[in-house]
């Protein structure tokens, strides 16, 4: 789980990177920003990207993903 900062909006952000990890097969996967939906960050894999607003902690709200 890596938490960022989006750079349109400011808000704080968690995403992860999860799934099986398979030869070939890769596609762009983004983690937008929950808040505003820019993109934050991307990769070429053949994992999900999944995005978590934080809670009042600072933890990430894994009940939604966005």
């Amino acid at each position: 789980m890596t938490i960022i900062k989006c750079k349109k909006c400011g808000q704080e952000y968690a995403y992860e990177i999860w799934g099986t990890v398979t030869p070939g097969g890769k596609e762009r996967e983004t983690a937008n920003c929950p808040y505003c939906g820019e993109v934050g960050y991307s990769e070429m894999t053949s994992q999900f990207i999944s995005s978590y607003k934080l809670d009042s902690e600072g933890n990430p709200d894994r009940r939604k993903s966005y």
